[in-house]
């Protein structure tokens, strides 16, 4: 039951990859409400994130205006789904560290059964290939579901995707605006033959490599 409540708000607010998986004392970051094995839910999104997000940023100019606003929506979105649930709830947000670091959402992504991590670093999920985003984790103080295993690499990345990221490391490119680098992440992205079809659309790669705020006024 909250599995399913916590999946339709959640994909109604554009965070349509939900993955449950169970929290142990394996995992001093997340809460586990006295539980020995807590539920955990691996939040993430493919491109239906985008037009949810540009949606409210032109209804609510404030959100807009926020220096992160991706960030912003993100963690009103997962406050405003956990709210009206009667279990105790504690969300991690990817892009924010807790006391202790940040958590291990790739890993806790693979644990989960929702991708597999690749030799390029990035998580490819069976469908939607590299185009996904990890958001968050939500600890719930409910029983988590038994271990999965994990799902196995949908395509082969020795030939195709590994030689680009070894020649990223080589250049230590990064994303960052002012520089080329983040296409060549972009690149070696694309090189993945899996999800081709669930390409981010060209606004909603540049704001995710770039935080280009010109990006934001494109309309849907």
């Amino acid at each position: 039951m909250v599995i399913s409540e916590l999946t339709q708000r959640c994909t109604e607010a554009g965070f349509d990859l939900i993955a449950p998986f169970a929290i142990t004392a394996a995992d001093p970051l997340l809460a586990r409400f006295d539980r020995p094995r807590a539920l955990g839910l691996v939040i993430g999104n493919t491109r239906a994130l985008w037009p949810r997000f540009q949606g409210a940023l032109r209804a609510e100019p404030a959100l807009r205006a926020d220096a992160d606003p991706l960030d912003r929506y993100t963690e009103r979105s997962l406050a405003a789904a956990t709210a009206a649930l009667a279990a105790r709830t504690a969300i991690y947000v990817a892009h924010a560290p807790t006391t202790h670091g940040y958590v291990p959402i790739q890993a806790l992504a693979v644990r989960a059964g929702l991708a597999a991590l690749s030799p390029t670093g990035l998580c490819v999920h069976p469908v939607y290939g590299p185009w996904i985003a990890l958001r968050a984790v939500i600890a719930v103080d409910a029983d988590g579901p038994d271990d999965v295993a994990p799902i196995a690499l949908p395509c082969d990345c020795t030939h195709r995707c590994a030689p680009l990221r070894a020649a990223l490391d080589a250049r230590a490119a990064r994303f960052a605006p002012d520089e080329d680098g983040w296409q060549a992440w972009l690149a070696m992205r694309d090189a993945c033959p899996v999800g081709r079809a669930h390409r981010y659309g060209d606004d909603q790669i540049a704001y995710h490599y770039t935080r280009d705020r010109s990006r934001l006024d494109t309309g849907a």
